[in-house]
């Protein structure tokens, strides 16, 4: 009788032991974006960026690619304006590591050649002076001074400019950086001023 139940238990453990074995295997996993829409028709001056920015590293150049941004711009004409201005100035542009590598990108962002700065604005369109390089459809006089809404299309050029390494020290050679990925974004001001 011990025997017996001696190989049925044994029988009972190679059982389970290759019912285990090959059990099926199931595995789910869940990706999140950050999402957002949103529609304004009535503002006075919209600016909706085109894409988003997605930097990588070449290693054989050691430098991370550029990225042209496209963005769309749309004023309201207010009647009776002279002239029309629309500047521009970095408002943040400093990427971040997650998982306790406090090392960071900073993107620098260009208009025709001339970098942005979160001191001093750029001037993107001026029609007093005849400034309008890129965006020449809200410098007309029946855009600005019109009743209705007018859009252009414009682009920066994006690039990591700099770097400080996890202590905050400057980083000259991006290839001394870890391996990793750094978010965050990059936010432009843009100023209209409609002059009567």
């Amino acid at each position: 009788m011990k025997k017996l139940i001696s190989t049925l238990a044994l029988a009972s453990v190679s059982t389970l032991f290759a019912a285990t074995a090959f059990a099926d295997v199931t595995a789910v996993a869940t990706a999140k974006w950050d999402a957002s829409a949103t529609k304004d028709t009535k503002s006075a001056l919209v600016v909706t960026p085109m894409k988003s920015l997605v930097f990588q590293y070449a290693e054989g150049v050691k430098a991370f690619n550029t990225q042209v941004g496209a963005f769309d711009v749309t004023i309201a004409g207010q009647s009776g304006a002279t002239d029309f201005t629309l500047t521009s100035k970095l408002m943040g542009n400093t990427l971040t590591r997650s998982g306790g590598d406090a090392s960071t990108l900073d993107v620098g962002v260009s208009w025709n050649g001339q970098a942005l700065s979160k001191t001093t604005p750029i001037t993107l369109i001026d029609t007093a002076n005849s400034v309008s390089a890129g965006l020449d459809n809200l410098a007309l006089a029946s855009a600005y001074a019109g009743t209705g809404r007018s859009s252009a299309q414009g682009s920066f050029l994006f690039n990591i400019a700099s770097a400080k390494d996890q202590s905050g020290a400057a980083v000259s050679d991006f290839s001394t950086l870890a391996d990793g990925r750094w978010d965050g974004e990059v936010a432009v001001q843009f100023t209209a001023v409609w002059k009567k």
